[in-house]
């Protein structure tokens, strides 16, 4: 569905988040090293959110990887200047696993448009492409073969050996990841509350479906179709959604990419012939400020990631909101340590939590695939 509000725009937590800190704690990951990229300088965060965003590895050259402060719109192939932020209301955050509390799995970043003299809250979540990415069919990169890699147990690898995105798989026997896996499947549910801290809208996103409409003959169908619905609120406040693999295969004119991806390397370096490819997966959604009412915006959360399938051992994986924390000594990483892996199965730490045991925060639970909900680790809930 592709008919909303604006002339031209078409159409991504379910727990409270527990507070940020240590529980199972593990070192950190990859060779990024606790650092991530930031544009071309590596920013610290603040610790309230303003820091500029970081940028996983493999955006494409159209400037999709820009900040969010840059503009989007949902029709082009990257940044453009059809809507106008505003002055300091860009936020962003990072997600981590119960396990890692230094390799952000996400990250989530909001603004405020004037788009078409309407004034509307933009919010874009963006997962590592540890976790999950763009990449399919025989140029899928870290999907694997079904094998599992040599000496590898069932417990997986150990703090500091994970991998990098072009590196083998964990232990959990994807045969690959094809273009179907990403059809009719894949969803990111968003939670936005009010300046009060009341929920107003919760909703999925769909990440990729059959649309006939499109030039690609796929897209996505917003909170509307495929696996896009309203939990709470009208869906009429949403004026537009897009994902990254949208914008790739219609935006972009990317659309003959329906079996192979584009070809590419560890490091997600751009293809010559489909420069723009956006490797990440990436959601965008628009809504309307006055959905607020008279307590204006307040926030944008998640409190899960999920991919069927996923790179990681589970294909949802509990999140935990925390600062986008940087380390800036010399050189930034290379482009592939901001896809650093995202997370490992847990190392046994003191406090770590089976399933059932009592916990106080979700970092307390040694599944990642696991929230503490009334004290008690259970696996995730996720409406349907």
């Amino acid at each position: 569905m592709r008919s909303f509000a604006l002339t031209g725009w078409f159409c991504g937590g379910l727990l409270s988040l527990a507070a940020f800190g240590a529980g199972c704690s593990l070192s950190g990951t990859g060779d990024a090293d606790g650092r991530i990229i930031s544009g071309e300088d590596c920013v610290p965060s603040d610790g309230e959110g303003s820091a500029p965003a970081p940028s996983f590895p493999g955006s494409g050259m159209s400037g999709a990887g820009d900040s969010i402060t840059a503009d989007l719109d949902p029709l082009s192939c990257g940044a453009s200047a059809r809507g106008v932020p505003v002055d300091g209301t860009a936020q962003v955050d990072c997600y981590y696993t119960n396990n890692n509390p230094t390799t952000p799995i996400a990250f989530v970043e909001r603004v405020v448009e004037i788009a078409e003299s309407e004034e509307l809250v933009h919010v874009r979540l963006t997962l590592n492409p540890a976790f999950v990415d763009n990449t399919y069919g025989e140029t899928a990169i870290g999907w694997g073969d079904g094998e599992e890699p040599g000496g590898a147990q069932p417990g997986g690898p150990k703090p500091g050996d994970a991998p990098k995105p072009g590196d083998a798989p964990k232990p959990k026997g994807h045969g690959g990841h094809t273009f179907k896996d990403l059809v009719g499947s894949d969803k990111a549910q968003f939670q936005l509350t009010n300046g009060e801290g009341e929920l107003v809208l919760d909703f999925y996103v769909d990440y990729i479906s059959v649309d006939e409409a499109s030039p690609s003959g796929y897209a996505s169908l917003g909170v509307v179709g495929g696996e896009g619905k309203m939990l709470l609120g009208d869906a009429g406040a949403v004026v537009a959604a897009t994902t990254s693999l949208d914008r790739d295969l219609n935006a972009c004119g990317y659309g003959a990419y329906l079996e192979d991806s584009p070809e590419t390397d560890e490091n997600y370096t751009p293809n010559s012939e489909t420069p723009n490819w956006d490797y990440r997966v990436v959601y965008d959604v628009w809504v309307s400020a006055s959905a607020f009412g008279a307590a204006g915006f307040g926030d944008a959360t998640i409190s899960y990631v999920h991919a069927s399938p996923s790179k990681y051992p589970s294909d949802t994986v509990t999140v935990t909101r925390g600062p986008c924390d940087t380390t800036c000594e010399g050189d930034d990483p290379p482009a592939g340590g901001g896809g650093s892996d995202a997370g490992e199965d847990p190392g046994g730490g003191e406090e770590c939590k089976e399933s059932g045991a009592a916990c106080k925060a979700n970092t307390d639970c040694c599944s990642d695939s696991d929230v503490c909900d009334s004290g008690v680790c259970k696996p995730i809930f996720i409406p349907q």
